[in-house]
Protein backbone atom coordinates (compact mmCIF):
# COMPACT_ATOMS: atom_id res chain seq x y z
CA UNK A 1 0.00 0.00 0.00
CA UNK A 2 0.65 3.50 0.00
CA UNK A 3 0.24 7.47 1.45
CA UNK A 4 1.01 9.74 -0.59
CA UNK A 5 0.64 13.65 -0.50
CA UNK A 6 2.21 16.49 -2.93
CA UNK A 7 2.36 19.24 -0.77
CA UNK A 8 6.19 19.10 -0.07
CA UNK A 9 6.86 18.83 -3.51
CA UNK A 10 8.55 21.72 -4.47
CA UNK A 11 11.84 23.81 -3.02
CA UNK A 12 9.73 26.37 -2.09
CA UNK A 13 7.62 24.06 0.18
CA UNK A 14 8.68 24.70 3.71
CA UNK A 15 7.62 23.55 7.45
CA UNK A 16 9.21 22.81 10.56
CA UNK A 17 9.03 18.97 10.28
CA UNK A 18 11.76 19.05 8.27
CA UNK A 19 14.06 19.95 10.91
CA UNK A 20 14.95 17.09 12.82
CA UNK A 21 15.82 18.82 16.15
CA UNK A 22 12.52 20.57 16.18
CA UNK A 23 10.31 17.62 15.31
CA UNK A 24 12.29 14.81 15.58
CA UNK A 25 14.09 12.00 13.35
CA UNK A 26 11.20 11.08 11.08
CA UNK A 27 8.34 13.13 8.89
CA UNK A 28 6.81 11.30 6.33
CA UNK A 29 6.85 7.82 7.89
CA UNK A 30 6.26 9.36 11.21
CA UNK A 31 3.61 11.81 9.82
CA UNK A 32 1.53 9.43 7.58
CA UNK A 33 3.21 5.96 7.41
CA UNK A 34 1.81 5.48 10.99
CA UNK A 35 -1.70 6.41 9.70
CA UNK A 36 -0.73 3.44 7.23
CA UNK A 37 0.30 1.21 9.65
CA UNK A 38 -2.14 1.85 12.13
CA UNK A 39 -4.69 0.80 9.58
CA UNK A 40 -3.21 -2.30 8.04
CA UNK A 41 -2.87 -3.68 11.96
CA UNK A 42 -6.53 -2.71 12.75
CA UNK A 43 -8.00 -4.09 9.65
CA UNK A 44 -5.64 -7.43 9.50
CA UNK A 45 -5.66 -8.13 13.26
CA UNK A 46 -2.00 -8.97 12.61
CA UNK A 47 0.87 -6.95 13.75
CA UNK A 48 4.03 -5.79 12.38
CA UNK A 49 6.62 -7.07 13.61
CA UNK A 50 9.88 -6.28 11.00
CA UNK A 51 10.65 -3.59 8.85
CA UNK A 52 13.46 -3.22 6.43
CA UNK A 53 13.00 0.72 5.05
CA UNK A 54 14.96 2.99 2.90
CA UNK A 55 14.17 6.66 3.27
CA UNK A 56 15.29 9.67 0.82
CA UNK A 57 15.42 13.67 1.01
CA UNK A 58 14.07 14.79 -2.23
CA UNK A 59 15.65 18.46 -1.13
CA UNK A 60 18.64 18.59 1.13
CA UNK A 61 18.19 22.09 1.07
CA UNK A 62 14.47 23.72 1.08
CA UNK A 63 13.91 27.96 0.41
CA UNK A 64 11.81 28.91 3.71
CA UNK A 65 9.69 32.24 3.50
CA UNK A 66 11.01 34.65 5.39
CA UNK A 67 7.35 35.97 6.41
CA UNK A 68 6.27 32.12 7.81
CA UNK A 69 3.79 30.28 5.67
CA UNK A 70 1.50 27.50 7.27
CA UNK A 71 0.55 24.33 6.52
CA UNK A 72 -0.62 23.41 2.90
CA UNK A 73 -0.76 27.47 2.26
CA UNK A 74 0.19 29.33 -1.13
CA UNK A 75 3.28 31.90 -1.29
CA UNK A 76 2.99 35.05 -3.48
CA UNK A 77 5.73 37.24 -3.94
CA UNK A 78 8.40 35.92 -1.15
CA UNK A 79 11.96 36.40 0.07
CA UNK A 80 13.22 33.21 1.03
CA UNK A 81 16.09 31.81 3.05
CA UNK A 82 18.10 28.14 2.27
CA UNK A 83 17.23 26.05 5.48
CA UNK A 84 18.76 22.43 5.59
CA UNK A 85 16.66 19.64 5.33
CA UNK A 86 16.91 16.72 7.65
CA UNK A 87 14.25 14.60 7.59
CA UNK A 88 12.80 12.09 4.76
CA UNK A 89 10.58 12.84 2.45
CA UNK A 90 9.88 9.85 0.80
CA UNK A 91 10.02 5.94 2.36
CA UNK A 92 9.58 2.46 1.10
CA UNK A 93 9.20 0.02 4.20
CA UNK A 94 9.33 -4.04 3.51
CA UNK A 95 7.88 -5.55 6.64
CA UNK A 96 6.56 -9.19 8.31
CA UNK A 97 3.85 -9.57 10.37
CA UNK A 98 3.51 -11.37 13.36
CA UNK A 99 2.08 -14.56 11.51
CA UNK A 100 4.65 -14.71 8.73
CA UNK A 101 2.69 -13.19 6.21
CA UNK A 102 4.68 -10.16 4.07
CA UNK A 103 4.10 -6.56 2.90
CA UNK A 104 5.58 -3.48 1.85
CA UNK A 105 3.93 0.58 1.61
CA UNK A 106 5.45 3.78 0.61
CA UNK A 107 4.73 7.03 1.95
CA UNK A 108 5.52 10.19 0.28
CA UNK A 109 4.82 14.16 0.30
CA UNK A 110 6.42 14.89 -2.84
CA UNK A 111 4.00 12.75 -5.29
CA UNK A 112 2.33 15.22 -7.56
CA UNK A 113 -1.42 14.99 -7.64
CA UNK A 114 -1.90 13.15 -4.78
CA UNK A 115 -3.44 15.01 -1.48
CA UNK A 116 -4.27 12.51 1.08
CA UNK A 117 -4.05 8.94 -0.93
CA UNK A 118 -4.18 5.92 1.67
CA UNK A 119 -4.38 3.22 -0.06
CA UNK A 120 -3.91 -0.74 0.55
CA UNK A 121 -4.53 -4.11 -0.76
CA UNK A 122 -4.57 -7.26 0.72
CA UNK A 123 -3.58 -10.44 -1.44
CA UNK A 124 -5.24 -13.68 -0.16
CA UNK A 125 -5.25 -17.06 -1.24
CA UNK A 126 -8.80 -16.91 -1.96
CA UNK A 127 -9.19 -12.91 -3.56
CA UNK A 128 -7.88 -9.79 -3.01
CA UNK A 129 -8.90 -6.62 -2.02
CA UNK A 130 -8.37 -3.05 -2.66
CA UNK A 131 -9.03 0.28 -0.95
CA UNK A 132 -8.42 4.19 -1.57
CA UNK A 133 -9.18 6.31 1.33
CA UNK A 134 -9.66 9.57 -1.87
CA UNK A 135 -12.66 7.17 -3.05
CA UNK A 136 -13.65 5.81 0.46
CA UNK A 137 -16.93 5.02 -0.63
CA UNK A 138 -15.17 1.75 -2.81
CA UNK A 139 -13.77 -1.37 -2.22
CA UNK A 140 -12.38 -3.10 -4.70
CA UNK A 141 -12.71 -7.53 -5.01
CA UNK A 142 -10.36 -9.58 -7.85
CA UNK A 143 -10.96 -12.75 -8.48
CA UNK A 144 -8.47 -15.10 -10.36
CA UNK A 145 -11.89 -17.19 -11.66
CA UNK A 146 -13.80 -14.84 -12.21
CA UNK A 147 -14.89 -11.42 -13.23
CA UNK A 148 -13.21 -8.77 -10.52
CA UNK A 149 -15.96 -6.31 -8.47
CA UNK A 150 -15.95 -3.11 -7.56
CA UNK A 151 -18.47 -2.70 -4.27
CA UNK A 152 -20.27 0.79 -3.18
CA UNK A 153 -21.45 1.34 0.12
CA UNK A 154 -25.10 0.72 1.20
CA UNK A 155 -26.04 0.17 4.58
CA UNK A 156 -28.62 -1.73 3.34
CA UNK A 157 -26.27 -4.48 2.11
CA UNK A 158 -24.01 -4.23 4.77
CA UNK A 159 -23.15 -6.61 8.03
CA UNK A 160 -25.28 -5.30 10.53
CA UNK A 161 -21.78 -4.75 12.59
CA UNK A 162 -20.96 -2.29 9.61
CA UNK A 163 -23.71 -0.77 9.21
CA UNK A 164 -24.25 1.04 12.47
CA UNK A 165 -21.50 3.05 11.39
CA UNK A 166 -22.74 4.09 8.14
CA UNK A 167 -24.99 6.99 8.90
CA UNK A 168 -26.15 7.81 5.67
CA UNK A 169 -28.05 6.08 2.60
CA UNK A 170 -25.90 4.35 0.10
CA UNK A 171 -24.35 6.84 -2.46
CA UNK A 172 -23.47 9.43 0.19
CA UNK A 173 -20.37 9.54 0.70
CA UNK A 174 -18.72 8.67 4.08
CA UNK A 175 -14.72 8.86 4.73
CA UNK A 176 -12.04 9.41 6.91
CA UNK A 177 -13.69 12.00 8.85
CA UNK A 178 -16.66 10.07 9.27
CA UNK A 179 -14.53 7.10 10.71
CA UNK A 180 -13.12 9.51 13.52
CA UNK A 181 -16.49 10.13 14.43
CA UNK A 182 -17.83 6.95 14.21
CA UNK A 183 -14.18 5.96 16.66
CA UNK A 184 -14.91 9.11 19.13
CA UNK A 185 -18.34 8.03 19.68
CA UNK A 186 -17.15 4.23 20.57
CA UNK A 187 -14.61 5.91 22.83
CA UNK A 188 -17.31 8.40 24.43
CA UNK A 189 -20.22 4.80 24.80
CA UNK A 190 -16.51 3.20 26.41
CA UNK A 191 -16.34 6.29 29.16
CA UNK A 192 -19.78 6.74 29.59
CA UNK A 193 -20.28 3.06 30.21
CA UNK A 194 -16.95 2.66 32.29
CA UNK A 195 -16.28 -0.45 30.84
CA UNK A 196 -13.36 -1.10 28.26
CA UNK A 197 -14.65 -2.93 25.01
CA UNK A 198 -12.93 -6.57 24.84
CA UNK A 199 -12.30 -5.26 21.09
CA UNK A 200 -11.91 -1.64 21.05
CA UNK A 201 -12.49 -0.02 17.99
CA UNK A 202 -11.04 3.16 18.82
CA UNK A 203 -7.45 3.90 19.23
CA UNK A 204 -6.08 2.87 22.47
CA UNK A 205 -2.87 4.15 24.29
CA UNK A 206 -1.15 0.34 23.09
CA UNK A 207 -2.18 1.26 19.64
CA UNK A 208 -0.27 4.13 19.44
CA UNK A 209 2.64 2.91 21.28
CA UNK A 210 2.62 0.10 18.82
CA UNK A 211 2.84 1.87 15.94
CA UNK A 212 5.90 4.41 17.82
CA UNK A 213 7.36 1.47 17.96
CA UNK A 214 7.24 0.56 14.53
CA UNK A 215 8.48 3.81 13.32
CA UNK A 216 11.45 3.75 15.54
CA UNK A 217 12.28 0.63 14.00
CA UNK A 218 11.75 1.72 10.48
CA UNK A 219 14.18 4.84 11.65
CA UNK A 220 16.78 2.45 12.89
CA UNK A 221 16.69 0.22 9.75
CA UNK A 222 17.25 3.13 7.80
CA UNK A 223 19.98 4.38 9.21
CA UNK A 224 21.29 0.38 9.82
CA UNK A 225 20.56 -0.61 6.66
CA UNK A 226 19.11 -3.76 7.45
CA UNK A 227 16.13 -5.73 9.28
CA UNK A 228 15.21 -4.45 12.60
CA UNK A 229 12.53 -6.23 14.95
CA UNK A 230 9.82 -4.02 16.15
CA UNK A 231 9.71 -3.38 20.07
CA UNK A 232 7.40 -5.19 21.75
Amino acid sequence: GSYLQDWMLLETDYNWRVDAALGGASRAVADIGSHWCDTIQFLTGRRITEVMADLSIVWPIRKANVAGTQTFSQAGDAVYEDKPVTTEDFGSVLFRFDDGSKGSFTVSQVSAGRKNRLSLEVNGSDCSVAWDQEVPQQLWVGHRAQANQTLTDDPGLMNRDVADSAHFPGGHIEGWPDAFKNMMAHFYQAVQTGRMPEKPVFATFHDGASVMYIIDAIVKSHQQQRWVAVAQ
